[in-house]
């Protein structure tokens, strides 16, 4: 497909929402809308090497608290690492010694064009949380055998944490063994 136009049709505070319209390779033009957004980074807090620091918070679009890894927006010409450093204090409280990046990722990408950029965070040290006025987060540990149960039971419903952790306990294994 090859893009022919773009017009943005809304402008938020977190996204954008523009139409596109495409053509295939028969010539055909198509009409798309797509969820603009600047990125995200998102943290795997590591307290040990057996332990997960999860946030609970509540979502507009579940309705509801979820468990989720610690994540944020990028910020206008940011370093996702950078974000990811800045959002594991604001929402945790803690500092990283280390922070590694896994894998990057689209979590929608038929409606949506952001990337969330996955790290893993270790050598943590404990700070002070310091939220956003909407946020009310909770944080707790969780190892890997919790969050396998937690995983297996469908407890945990947030895409992201569900990759991130999926992602780690696979490819990293030496973590949690």
């Amino acid at each position: 497909m090859m893009q022919l136009s773009r017009q943005r049709v809304y402008e938020g505070k977190a996204f954008n929402i523009a139409r596109v319209t495409l053509q295939n390779d028969q010539g055909q033009q198509v009409a798309r809308e797509v969820i603009e957004h600047p990125g995200a980074a998102c943290i795997i807090p590591m307290l040990d090497n057996d332990t997960v620091l999860l946030i609970e918070q509540w979502r507009i679009g579940a309705k509801k608290p979820l468990w989720e890894i610690p994540a944020g927006t990028l910020d206008p010409g940011e370093d996702p690492m950078a974000c990811a450093a800045r959002e594991l204090e604001e929402e945790t409280g803690y500092r990283a010694g280390k922070l590694e990046h896994l894998f990057t990722m689209f979590p929608s990408p038929g409606i949506l064009d952001e990337k969330m950029h996955i790290f893993v965070a270790t050598g943590l040290t404990p700070g002070t949380q310091k939220l956003d006025a909407d946020e009310d987060i909770t944080a707790k540990p969780f190892t890997f055998k919790e969050l396998r149960i937690q995983l297996k039971a469908n407890n945990i419903k947030d895409g992201k944490t569900i990759a991130a952790l999926g992602y780690l306990m696979v490819f990293k294994p030496f973590l949690g063994q």
